[in-house]
């Protein structure tokens, strides 16, 4: 049984940061095996929420280009990739440091990543197609908007469970009880799926 997590985010968002935390303490914690990605949204609305937030001097290309890095790093290894774009997100988010190059190759080789390679990745068409299919997934999974979560047991089939506004103990709860028990999962789904749009049940899409 694996468990499949994914986690929908703001790349420059406090609160998609704290989240990518509490998902990738779960997954050390949990005793089975557990898929994590971090799928990143981009669109208008959320551009123009960073804009209204940073002001005037917001660079429209900062979260592309953030997003674009941390695809490159995955390239390497998923969960390389993950704590790559977490490194970068502490920097910028919480040590208020410039984003440029001296930065994110500085991170890249703390991280152990192969920096040539790393170099030759961050504006390849490879990594803009990944960002478009992440795009493409956001769109089919009608997520609307960043610190979602989506979760799907490899033991249910075709149904998914979409969470939002959780915490850690209320994840780690669900996470560690569905792993449990099968019917659990299923259950949760059954029980949840009107609660206020907190959590909505789905079919499991082909790209998974």
């Amino acid at each position: 049984m694996v468990l499949e997590i994914y986690l929908f985010i703001d790349p420059l968002n406090r609160h998609c940061y704290d989240a990518e935390k509490t998902i990738d303490n779960i997954s050390r914690k949990l005793n089975t095996k557990v898929s994590v990605r971090f799928i990143s949204m981009l669109n208008i609305k959320i551009l123009n929420q960073m804009a209204a937030k940073a002001g005037d001097q917001f660079d429209r290309k900062l979260p592309y280009n953030i997003v674009l890095d941390s695809k490159a790093a995955s390239f390497q290894g998923k969960k390389l990739g993950r704590h790559f774009l977490m490194d970068l997100q502490r920097e910028l988010l919480l040590n208020d440091r410039d984003y440029n190059d001296e930065l994110v190759y500085g991170l890249a080789e703390d991280s152990g990543l192969d920096c040539r390679m790393f170099e030759e990745d961050r504006r390849s068409s490879l990594a803009e197609n990944m960002f478009k299919c992440d795009q493409r997934m956001v769109h089919e999974m009608s997520v609307d908007e960043p610190a979602t979560a989506v979760l799907f047991n490899s033991a249910v089939d075709n149904n998914g469970v979409l969470i939002k506004d959780f915490d850690y103990n209320s994840m780690f709860k669900f996470c560690a009880q569905s792993v449990k028990s099968v019917h659990h999962f299923e259950e949760l789904i059954k029980q949840h799926q009107n609660n206020q749009g907190a959590t909505i049940l789905y079919p499991q899409s082909s790209f998974f």
